[in-house]
């Protein structure tokens, strides 16, 4: 890969005004060329965002450089040849029950329910990295996490799901 001119946008500000960066982050890309990156300061990794801008030719990297803090570096592939293709094991047939009586007594439990967003999404994937393929994450959600769904299934995760009542819906979250 050829070195890029970094481009670097702090959503942080944008964010404490109460305003979604998306727009900002948008903008900015539609004025770059494919000899340029984006760098990205924000306090969690933008996860819709960069499922969308795979879609759309853009690779990233992110990394932690401090506690709170998250810089997501964009640029647009060379080439279209990395396809990952998820292979699911017979694990994906469970019911919520099947997965509550595999994992009884090796599960995290973590309630999102009253989080501010993003932080529910944040919160789920800090915590399904601890997991390992003998344990589970039992969440407790407001809703199905449509963002975070092809994330998890990006790393190797499934989930199956209960809908308790319209606010109220519980997941269990385990390595493929």
């Amino acid at each position: 890969m050829t070195q890029l001119k970094t481009i670097t946008l702090d959503v942080r500000p944008i964010l404490d005004s109460g305003v979604d960066p998306f727009k900002a982050i948008m903008a900015q890309l539609d004025k770059m060329n494919d000899s340029e990156e984006l760098l990205i300061i924000n306090t969690f990794e933008p996860i819709p965002l960069l499922n969308i801008l795979k879609g759309k030719g853009y690779q990233y990297e992110t990394i932690r450089p401090s506690d709170g803090e998250v810089h997501t570096r964009l640029y647009k592939m060379e080439t279209n040849t990395n396809t990952t293709q998820i292979v699911r094991k017979d694990k994906k047939d469970w019911t919520f029950e099947d997965a509550l009586k595999s994992f009884e007594g090796k599960m995290t439990e973590v309630d999102v329910r009253e989080l501010e967003m993003p932080m529910p999404m944040v919160s789920i994937l800090e915590e399904i990295e601890k997991i390992d393929e003998e344990s589970a994450l039992f969440v407790h959600h407001k809703k199905l996490p449509q963002y975070l769904i092809p994330e998890m299934e990006n790393r190797g995760f499934s989930f199956v799901s209960e809908e308790i009542d319209d606010q109220n819906i519980k997941l269990i979250i385990y390595k493929s």
